[in-house]
């Protein structure tokens, strides 16, 4: 198999599965690889060969993807700075990635929703706000009303002295 044969079947694997641009990553990686090895005198179809094929290599590549605490919301980051303007790096993967963890390690959590005891807590707590929203509009206006109940004739007073006072002009 040939560099642009591997290259191509590895792109089209990862297409659909991950984002362009880790399969970009991934490309100029393998192509950088595999002309490091081919200029130290190797054989370009044993180094091909001893990658593991294209469908190995995507598999780990979505696997790994998958795996990442953030999930596949930040992709487009992964491995941002691993490579020099021409594309190019004296990086292999694992610098790569831990460079990428040390950049974007931060303490982000994420609920997830696909649990039903999340969905369920997550649905409580919604209840809870809005019947607490709810008791306090009604307090509030419970309250007035209570008010109202007794101060209104004495409202009624001072809105019949003001009409008959006139507005003192």
């Amino acid at each position: 198999m040939s560099r642009t044969e591997f290259l191509q079947g590895l792109k089209s694997e990862l297409e659909g599965r991950v984002p362009y641009s880790v399969i970009q990553e991934n490309l100029r990686y393998y192509d950088s690889y595999i002309s490091e090895e081919t200029a130290k005198g190797a054989d370009e179809n044993q180094i091909i060969d001893s990658l593991g094929g294209p469908k190995l290599i995507a598999r780990t590549i979505v696997d790994a993807a998958f795996d990442t605490e953030d999930r596949p919301d930040v992709f487009d980051t992964f491995g941002a700075g691993a490579y020099d303007a021409d594309g190019a790096g004296g990086r292999n993967q694992s610098e790569s990635h831990r460079a990428y963890e040390e950049k974007h390690s931060r303490n982000i959590h994420y609920v997830d929703f696909s649990k039903w005891y999340v969905r369920l807590i997550a649905g409580l707590v919604v209840f809870l706000v809005i019947f607490l929203i709810m008791t306090i509009f009604f307090g509030i206006m419970g309250l007035a009303g209570w008010i109202l109940s007794y101060i209104w004739p004495v409202l009624l007073v001072m809105l019949l002295v003001w009409m008959f006072r006139g507005s003192g002009r």
